[in-house]
């Protein structure tokens, strides 16, 4: 199964991306984004487990780019994928392809067109078989616009918050 982008509304109520859009949204206030000062972890235990926090950061290469750091991988997305991504930069353990597919994705988030959801497979070898729903939700740090944190919420299709 390829990537495939769904609706808010294909994603059953109770999963962990459907429940933490309903905070990522009113937090929005109508902005295409979230003020990362309105984040606490606190109030979100059962989200937690699915998450990825990738920050930006300058590309180590120069040339003006950015990349992304993985700077929280919960515990349920590292039994999804086998080992924690915490600390790494955006791809490891991916194809080319699967990373380019999912940077696009982040580039619509970043330019206002998030949150987004997909349903797809794991890009990783040996676990291709598992489905998964998630969704991107973009952050600014600086509460200005300037997205520099993606919180990625994801889940095995028939994971639930309740």
């Amino acid at each position: 199964m390829s990537i495939r982008e769904i609706a808010l509304a294909d994603i059953p109520p109770a999963h962990p991306a459907a429940a933490f859009f309903r905070f990522w949204e009113k937090a929005a206030g109508g902005n295409a984004w979230v003020p990362w000062s309105t984040f606490d972890a606190m109030d979100h235990p059962a989200i937690l487990p699915w998450v990825l926090l990738l920050k930006r950061e300058p590309n180590e290469t120069g040339g003006g780019t950015v990349q992304w750091r993985y700077s929280v991988c919960g515990t349920g997305c590292t039994e999804l994928f086998g080992s924690s991504y915490q600390g790494k930069l955006f791809g490891h353990g991916m194809s080319p392809e699967a990373a380019a597919e999912r940077l696009a994705e982040f580039n619509r988030t970043i330019g206002g067109e998030g949150p987004l959801f997909f349903d797809s497979h794991l890009p990783i070898p040996d676990r291709e078989f598992v489905r998964v729903l998630r969704g991107i939700f973009p952050f600014s740090s600086a509460g200005t616009g300037d997205i520099d944190r993606l919180f990625v919420v994801v889940a095995r299709e028939d994971a639930r918050t309740d």
